[in-house]
């Protein structure tokens, strides 16, 4: 029995080496093609807030980690696409956890929205169980048709999704999924080869230029401070009106 657990153990090494060469070849085609295109490109993840974004709800599973982030430097940390790991712990105590990967982009957005989910109707398995809030029809059949809607707020959803949006969502490839929450968007889709992240990252800045006017007026920004904010990083918490803040 001895000689069946060394090959058993061979061959989990050989199969995790191989994963690593597969990955490191993607990382250094991605990283050519992001020097080529001028965008800046780094495999760990430069951003303290990438795991904080407001998409846990997506039912996704625990984020754990984002690699290869791909940015472009004229838009600051507004729009970045990256690797995202997520992982699932099933009930019991000697269940072992499972990692999934997927390939994200996000966008920062001049407003502060309720949850909206798009997701295409084609990858539906095993996704309908975490779509959230009301399911909503909107009235360009053919979107209709490829995307099930669901959110919080009807009346954000239509203003999200008018015409000119709801076309940009069609010309997304397929197996992409968007979903909008507070001051962000999030593209997502199963992991893609290195020349499709880059279109990831186009593809989000674009559809957030195509963000209808009146939703920023709808759903004006969230303050980013109070005047009573807590200060735990400072150890302690303060009633106290933040230095130089009314």
């Amino acid at each position: 029995m001895g000689w069946l657990f060394w090959a058993g153990a061979a061959v989990l090494a050989v199969v995790a080496i191989a994963r690593l060469v597969r990955r490191r070849s993607r990382q250094r085609e991605l990283m050519l093609l992001c020097h080529r295109a001028g965008v800046s490109f780094m495999p760990i993840d430069p951003f303290p807030d990438t795991l904080w974004l407001p998409f846990g709800w997506l039912g996704l599973g625990r984020w754990i980690a984002a690699e290869n982030v791909v940015w472009n430097e004229a838009d600051g940390e507004a729009a970045r696409a990256f690797d995202l790991i997520t992982e699932e712990r099933p009930a019991g105590e000697d269940a072992q956890p499972t990692q999934h990967r997927f390939t994200c982009a996000s966008v920062a957005l001049p407003f502060g929205c309720p949850r909206l989910q798009i997701e295409p109707r084609d990858a539906l398995d095993g996704v309908i169980d975490v779509l959230t809030g009301e399911d909503i029809a909107l009235e360009l059949e053919a979107f209709d048709r490829r995307f099930h809607v669901r959110g919080n707020d009807r009346r954000f959803a239509v203003a999200f999704c008018d015409q000119r949006m709801m076309q940009a969502l069609l010309a997304l490839p397929q197996g992409i999924s968007i979903a909008v929450n507070e001051d962000r968007m999030l593209l997502r889709s199963a992991v893609l080869p290195p020349a499709e992240i880059l279109l990831l990252l186009e593809a989000a800045r674009a559809i957030a230029r195509r963000v209808p006017p009146v939703v920023a007026s709808l759903y004006p920004p969230r303050p980013a401070k109070g005047p009573h904010e807590d200060r735990w990083l400072q150890g302690h918490w303060s009633p106290e009106p933040i230095e130089g803040e009314a």
